[in-house]
């Protein structure tokens, strides 16, 4: 008899919790949209505090939205954990074509060419969209944050061939060389802007809006 998997235990933990707990039985699709964002962020922390067992943990707290997001779903007969993985294995299988054949073999030769495949990325995701309905900010999710959005934009867009996009000054790349210089232009922004009265998230996705507004998904990217 095969022993049941520490992920086939903990999904029949959730199972249960859902049908016996009223707390987790209450849960929604919407009510849990501020635990995914709050767990997505922990599991940040964790990675900037380089503390590998923090970060286990605070992945098993992400996994966990993940499971009851999908049983969820089961439970209205929407869709279902399997459905889950088999999407995500079509489309790894699918956007990986330098490693997986057409038919999901393992290729005899795979490229090591970083921008060829980034090509072949690029190719099958614009693929899959052709025939979709076109989404503003390039496909990005519109809450990002601002700093987030604004450099997956800029990289998207440039990508793509789109002209008259926002460079840094050579002032700038005079005294930004490196992740240190960067970090301390950063902070020096941040300053600026407290001592200016404004709030340096809504500042920037206000000039993104201005700069992007109406820019439909016509690029790809990883």
């Amino acid at each position: 008899m095969r022993s049941e998997s520490e992920l086939d235990r903990l999904i029949g933990i959730i199972e249960t919790l859902r049908e016996r707990c009223a707390w987790t039985g209450a849960l929604t699709h919407e009510s849990l949209r501020t635990y995914l964002v709050e767990e997505s962020y922990e599991v940040l922390d964790a990675i900037g505090a380089k503390d590998p067992q923090l970060l286990c943990e605070e992945l098993g707290d992400l996994l966990f939205q993940i499971l009851l997001h999908a049983q969820i779903a089961s439970e209205q007969e929407h869709f279902g954990l399997q459905d889950v993985a088999k999407a995500l294995a079509d489309k790894l299988l699918r956007r990986n074509r330098h490693v997986f054949d057409a038919q999901g073999n393992l290729k005899p030769a795979i490229t090591d060419d970083v921008a060829e495949i980034i090509r072949i990325w690029d190719a099958a995701k614009q693929a899959e969209r052709d025939g979709a309905p076109k989404r503003n900010n390039a496909g990005l999710p519109a809450g990002l944050p601002a700093l987030t959005l604004s450099q997956k934009l800029l990289d998207r867009h440039h990508r793509s061939g789109a002209s008259n996009l926002p460079e840094a000054t050579e002032q700038m790349r005079a005294r930004v060389h490196d992740e240190q210089g960067l970090g301390a232009e950063l902070l020096a922004l941040s300053a600026r802007a407290e001592e200016l009265g404004l709030d340096a998230e809504s500042v920037l996705r206000d000039a993104l809006t201005k700069k992007y507004a109406g820019m439909k998904n016509e690029t790809t990217s990883p």
